[in-house]
């Protein structure tokens, strides 16, 4: 199931972009009119549309026209498969939308769990308002409701939002929780306060899905209001995204693990939140306090639902926070590049969905930067 944000008009798209995406390693990237592979690559400015972003040129952003070129070049030529689309904002404006396999900029894409990074914000903007008090509060206490048991582990009292958040919580997700859908049933949030520990609270760093998935039923509680109305009022609505589709669970809980689906030039915005210290023209959405404390690193290479890491271009490395999800979805910001990139793949058997990525990253994108005068 999915919960709506989207103008009926663009349901199809969706359905659309499931079946294209499911055998886009055996056509071209794209076609001419006349159905020929299209090999040839012309920069052209990106549309201006009514959604908040101004769009510019690569030459006045200071980008190399000719690297970006060369890039679009290789990913015609089919050096890059399944990837379907590459956005770029460069000092606040918006200089490159190409799409591929038949895709266009209304479709939208599925970011898997580069939604987690959705949820950090979330999560910042429910402690700005004074939802939740700080990130020292207790894991439990979330849920009065539950009940511990005779054999429960003490430890487990321990476990704070920090934990939740830095996902070192400590709770054995090796099964199905980590990424498996039947894992959400009507009983999951019991079944997921039940798993046992396999190390202290904070002590070591495991990726799965069952701790931000508990972001929901704790923004619910807290907020006194779903998920998607907190996050309409709060961030879509002022970041003018109306358009997106996120996995509801059976139990009606809205999948703050990942499921969302996105235009990438919306997906862009959360991304330019953390460049421009949580503005939008001229409005604070998110604190730069919850910046900072969300990307900043509690193990190596992870902050809060963020990823962080240095990338290279041409002799030098850039720090860049991004979001992640299954297969090649990626929203990279490099805060000293005034950068944000945006990329969708292939969700499904696309097991070098990333590696691809950051070949582009490092080999084209990154170096198009570092022009005289940009």
């Amino acid at each position: 199931m999915f919960c709506r944000g989207l103008p009926f008009k663009y349901t199809s798209s969706l359905i659309i972009i499931l079946l294209s995406t499911t055998a886009c390693t055996h056509i071209p990237p794209r076609v001419d009119q006349s159905g020929a592979p299209q090999r040839e690559y012309i920069y052209q400015i990106p549309l201006q549309i009514d959604d908040g972003w101004q769009v510019s040129t690569l030459a006045k952003e200071g980008v190399s026209e000719e690297s970006i070129n060369d890039m679009m070049t290789a990913v015609l030529a089919g050096k890059y498969p399944n990837l379907i689309s590459i956005v770029l904002i460069r000092n606040g404006s918006l200089i490159l939308e190409e799409f591929l396999y038949y895709n266009n900029r209304y479709w939208l894409q599925d970011f898997r769990s580069a939604g987690k990074s959705v949820t950090s914000v979330l999560m910042g903007i429910a402690f700005d308002k004074g939802f939740i008090k700080g990130v020292d509060e207790k894991l439990f206490d979330f849920f009065p409701e539950f009940e511990k048991g005779a054999n429960w582990d003490p430890r487990k009292d321990k476990v704070s939002l920090h934990h939740v958040l830095s996902m070192r919580w400590g709770f054995d997700e090796s099964g199905p929780p980590s990424n498996d859908m039947r894992w959400y049933t009507e009983n999951w949030i019991s079944k997921t306060l039940r798993l046992p520990l396999i190390s202290e609270p904070g002590e070591k760093f495991e990726y799965h899905s069952a701790a931000p998935a508990l972001c929901g039923p704790i923004l619910e509680s807290m907020t006194g209001m779903p998920v998607t109305e907190f996050a309409k009022e709060y961030l879509f609505d002022p970041l003018q995204i109306s358009d997106y589709l996120w996995h509801t669970m059976s139990d009606g809980s809205t999948l703050t693990a990942g499921g969302m689906f996105m235009r990438p030039r919306d997906m862009a915005k959360i991304g330019y939140l953390i460049i421009n210290r949580g503005q939008w023209h001229g409005q604070q959405i998110l604190s730069e306090k919850w910046i900072d404390v969300s990307t900043r690193p509690y193990t190596s290479g992870y902050g809060y639902y963020w990823w962080l890491s240095k990338y290279k271009g041409g002799d030098e490395f850039f720090k860049t926070i991004f979001a992640a999800g299954h297969g090649g979805q990626r929203v990279m910001v490099v805060p000293e590049l005034n950068l944000v990139a945006v990329f969708t793949s292939k969700p499904d058997d696309n097991p070098k969905g990333h590696t691809r990525i950051l070949q582009i990253f490092e080999n084209y994108i990154l170096p198009s930067m570092l022009t005289s005068g940009s």
